[in-house]
């Protein structure tokens, strides 16, 4: 029987095997890495700069097909994003970059992605399993948000993920404190924190990398047929699409079990194929399926044009060869947390796991089965982010190394391939243990010594404040403001000018010139006293109106327009065609590339200021590729 292949037992046996001390001390373990979970989305209000934005406004459109190509983000997830800032420099609540918190139309353009949502990277899968239980969560009382219940549902996907780590180490014999050591490490190591407490797929990693790992183990084991393999890596993969690293761990290992032994060569290699095959699928019929609905094209998007290279840059291949992908490395984390703690931590915790898997391959047989599995991590580790740069070089000419966050469903592997170690040494659990110990108790400090770390910006107060917005074109004012009382009026006055009654929430001034400024002031009141209630005042100024000029010069793959300076204009906006949304910039040219020959194509030009656009000076070009 080799390391991975299960003993037979009897009913009696497997009842024993989950007798109450072990899900007395899994819950306990679980317990506190929850804890530290629900502390920290309790003390962090901000997004976290790790992509959250953009996975709380797909788990928000959930059930669905999916976010498209090119689509930007919904009203709730503009307004929460407003509200609550993101934990990057100049991003906080009330920054000129973001919407004005309590908004009712806040733009979404006025975020850091320029307001397209990323995400349509994954399945839809996590996030509508996230969406469904978040709004049952949202239920709860306490639960005032849908970002809060979505987090939440990340520590659902924590538990889950640790249960399934736990019950791998005991199909590979692992004692009951080996097991607590390990699963706790996991449990409050930072990355996996981070998974869990924020909107993210990551948080599916140790869950889809588990469900990999014991289909593997079982079907070695001679309890589950061949194909749970290939329908669990199915399975993982639609969860997050890094989570094909546990694949490659499978496919690796397999291949080198055939060459150890030349045991079940037809079978260890139809699993391999099939597992593969499943990953490859999925991530092709999702590209597919994207492609066919998109609403621009990825090459054309704003968030990815700072990191487009026209050609491969070598010296990032060997930064990334250089790099080994581990959840321990190049941590991220909050300012609710101790930073100067926490990273000398985690260092030790990414050298420590490579240590062990050395180790595991000096205390095992030359041909055992986990030989073969550290083999399959190690190959795993480096081959993920040399796959993911390829990857993004190839569909969208980016450089970007792999983050450690991309090999968390590598880490159920790592951890049943270092079990000999905890089973045979002592020591191993020890220090496993000790630094779980310490990773746990420097988050709860943190927790303790910091406290909420910043405020919610709260909207507009219905008693108490008036919160004015305002949009231009070249010709109109449109100011909107927030509703104070249902029964309320309104009374309002430009540039001090006399004050008129106003029906509703909305005022508008046409005909006026461009680029010009004006003071719009509003006072609530009743139909008694009209100037009992809050009052407010904004200003704004209309869009220039300069002329825009539109040229174009083209190959027979590319279109290159190039326009005006327009004074006044502080950026401007361009789209292919009117039914693909507008893409905000400050450059005056713009390409496209990747046309077929003698293929018309058609811009649209706007400028504008920070207030609104010349919508009324819109520019339009055509022009066709050469033959």
């Amino acid at each position: 029987m080799t390391d991975l292949e299960l003993p037979h037992r009897s009913g009696l046996a497997r009842l024993q095997s989950i007798a109450t001390p072990n899900l007395v001390v899994l819950a306990c373990v679980i317990a506190v890495a929850v804890a530290i979970s629900v502390l920290q989305i309790r003390d962090h209000p901000q997004f976290s700069r790790v992509d959250e934005p953009q996975h709380f406004d797909y788990a928000l459109k959930s059930p669905s097909a999916g976010v498209r190509i090119g689509e930007q983000y919904g009203l709730e997830a503009t307004k929460t994003y407003a509200c609550r800032g993101i934990d990057l420099p100049g991003l906080a609540p009330g920054s000129p970059r973001l919407p004005d918190c309590g908004d009712p139309q806040p733009d979404p353009t006025r975020t850091h992605s320029i307001g397209y949502n990323s995400a349509y990277l994954h399945t839809p899968v996590y996030y509508t399993a996230t969406g469904l239980a978040g709004e049952a969560i949202l239920r709860l009382p306490g639960v005032d948000s849908s970002l809060v219940a979505y987090r939440l549902a990340g520590v659902v996907w924590l538990a889950a993920g640790l249960a399934m780590v736990w019950y791998a180490l005991g199909l590979a014999r692992v004692g009951l404190w080996g097991r607590a050591a390990v699963v706790g490490l996991l449990g409050v190591s930072p990355m996996v924190v981070h998974g869990s407490a924020f909107v993210n797929p990551d948080a599916a990693g140790l869950l889809g990398g588990g469900l990999v790992l014991v289909a593997l183990m079982k079907w070695e084991g001679g309890r589950w047929p061949w194909w749970t393999v290939p329908v669990a890596s199915l399975l993982a993969v639609a969860l997050r699409l890094t989570n094909s690293a546990a694949v490659g761990v499978v496919v690796v290992y397999l291949a080198l079990r055939v060459w150890q032994k030349r045991e079940m060569v037809r079978e260890r290699l139809l699993v391999a194929a099939t597992s593969a095959g499943a990953a490859l699928a999925t991530v092709l019929v999702w590209r597919i399926w994207q492609q066919a609905r998109k609403l621009d094209d990825e090459q054309d998007l704003p968030l990815y044009g700072s990191e487009r290279f026209d050609h491969f840059r070598w010296e990032s291949l060997d930064n990334q060869l250089r790099a080994v992908v581990t959840p321990f490395r190049e941590q991220w984390i909050p300012e609710a947390l101790p930073r100067g703690t926490l990273v000398p931590l985690a260092g030790i915790a990414d050298i420590g796991l490579l240590v062990l898997l050395g180790a595991g391959v000096a205390f095992v047989a030359a041909k055992s089965a986990q030989r073969a599995l550290v083999g399959g991590v190690f190959a795993a580790m480096v081959g993920m982010g040399l796959l993911t740069m390829l990857t993004n070089y190839w569909t969208l000419s980016r450089d970007s190394l792999a983050p450690g966050r991309y090999g968390l469903a590598i880490l159920p592997f790592a951890a049943v391939a270092v079990a000999p170690l905890l089973r045979r040494r002592l020591l191993a659990r020890a220090l496993i243990g000790m630094l779980a110990v310490a990773t746990a108790g420097a988050m709860f400090h943190g927790i303790a010594f910091h406290g909420p770390n910043a405020a919610i910006a709260a909207s507009p107060d219905n008693e108490t404040t008036m919160g004015i917005w305002c949009s231009t074109t070249s010709s109109t004012y449109s100011w909107r403001w927030n509703e104070v009382r249902d029964d309320a009026t309104y009374h309002v006055s430009i540039d001090g000018w006399s004050w008129e009654e106003q029906e509703g929430t909305t005022f508008t001034l046409e005909g006026q010139q461009p680029d010009s400024e004006a003071k719009l002031m509003v006072q609530a009141g009743d139909d008694q006293v009209w100037d009992s209630g809050p009052s407010g005042s904004k200003t704004c100024r209309t869009a220039p109106d300069t002329p825009l000029v539109v040229t174009c010069t083209t190959t027979s793959s590319s279109h290159l327009w190039v326009w005006n300076l327009v004074p006044g204009a502080t950026k401007y906006r361009i789209r292919s065609d009117t039914a693909h949304p507008w893409f905000e910039q400050t450059r005056l040219t713009r390409v496209f590339e990747g046309a077929e020959p003698n293929e018309e194509a058609v811009l649209y030009v706007q400028a504008g200021n920070a207030d609104g656009w010349n919508v009324e000076g819109t520019a339009e070009k055509a022009c066709r590729t050469r033959p």
